[in-house]
């Protein structure tokens, strides 16, 4: 039976690895083929939130396979928020939701570091530059939750064997942000003359994230803004969000970054939504979640044997929070804020 000790469950998660173990049907396809070992551990329906898509497909065991031929890292890429959403209490830093995202993608590629000794690359890349702009985030919050972000993953790579390189970078940092905000502003005209020609239904569908995304008490105070231009404001948000999707991927900023050199795309709620057009494959953020970990709130629910790590969103949260308790305990290893206690829900209330 596992241990009841939150505190040692979420030690555990933190400083321990554990070594995948082929069964005996996995030692009769890794001798088949490697290749299509590693894919099948990678298309496991545990880990996926979305039916493959026959160019996903193409596009993994083509690179994987090129990527075993040259006996390199298989390279996953994950563009990401970087930042923590203004409706978590953990804002501005982050919480339990990083770390159940950690493990879950580090159980996920388990496999591979098993029978594949170039390992896995797994990359995490803010695109948090153009919040302020778009969304109202206050620099500070972005800078706090960078650098607590580094720290996570320092302390998380201490487990990790010596073929798992878990990376991080900021857009920001790599392309020069005046230039790309300039050219975002530089669309804006022709986005907003875009917009007057959609229908009512495809203009509700892509303001399906912006209302729940612009900071109104962030970086400026929105608040005091008319019913008439808060509208407005979340327009241009999404209008600025789809902008700089096509600014960052010119050739002179991040270009073809994501999935050149036979690198490949995961994405999370973003691969559920019209804008995966390239089809990435689309990961859930834990075994039971599917809400992104820089949006959601990490959580442990007691389970007869255990604890289930699990992201809940704000409307989840808002639906259970009197019924969480609060686990107090002294984290060592990892000191930041949002690592001292955590918040636990009996058992099946997710059933």
């Amino acid at each position: 039976m596992a241990d009841l000790n939150p505190e040692d469950y979420l030690n555990k998660l933190l400083t321990t690895f554990q070594p995948y173990n082929l069964t005996d049907e996995d030692q009769k396809v890794l001798d088949r083929d490697k290749v299509d070992f590693i894919l099948q551990k990678l298309f496991r329906k545990k880990f996926r939130k979305q039916k493959l898509h026959s160019d996903t497909i193409k596009e993994f065991k083509d690179k994987i396979t090129t990527k075993v031929n040259q006996n390199q890292p298989i390279y996953f890429t994950i563009p990401f928020g970087g930042y923590k959403h203004y409706w978590n209490p953990s804002h501005p830093e982050p919480d339990w939701a990083e770390l159940f995202s950690l493990k879950f993608l580090t159980d996920w590629v388990s496999p591979i570091l098993a029978v594949y000794e170039p390992g896995v690359v797994i990359e995490f890349v803010s695109e948090d530059m153009i919040l302020p702009r778009m969304n109202n985030y206050p620099d500070q919050a972005l800078e706090k939750y960078s650098e607590a972000f580094s720290t996570l993953l320092s302390v998380y790579r201490k487990s990790l064997p010596a073929n798992l390189n878990i990376k991080y970078f900021r857009v920001g940092d790599k392309c020069n942000k005046e230039e790309i905000i300039e050219q975002v502003e530089k669309l804006l005209p022709e986005r907003w003359q875009k917009w007057q020609t959609y229908t009512e239904d495809q203009k509700e569908l892509e303001l399906k994230r912006s209302r729940r995304s612009v900071f109104w008490n962030g970086k400026d105070d929105l608040t005091v803004l008319s019913e008439a231009d808060k509208d407005k404001k979340m327009i241009e948000s999404r209008l600025i969000e789809l902008a700089y999707y096509d600014v960052e991927a010119r050739a002179e900023f991040l270009g073809d970054y994501f999935t050149e050199d036979n690198r490949l795309g995961i994405c999370f709620s973003f691969g559920l939504s019209p804008d995966n057009v390239s089809r990435w494959i689309t990961l859930g953020s834990t075994y039971a979640s599917a809400v992104d970990f820089w949006i959601g709130r990490g959580i442990l629910e007691k389970t007869m044997d255990g604890f289930t790590p699990r992201i809940i969103s704000k409307e989840q949260y808002q639906k259970i929070k009197d019924k969480l308790k609060i686990f107090d305990f002294k984290f060592d290893q990892l000191t930041l804020k949002n690592y001292q206690s955590v918040e636990i829900v009996d058992k099946d209330y997710f059933s």
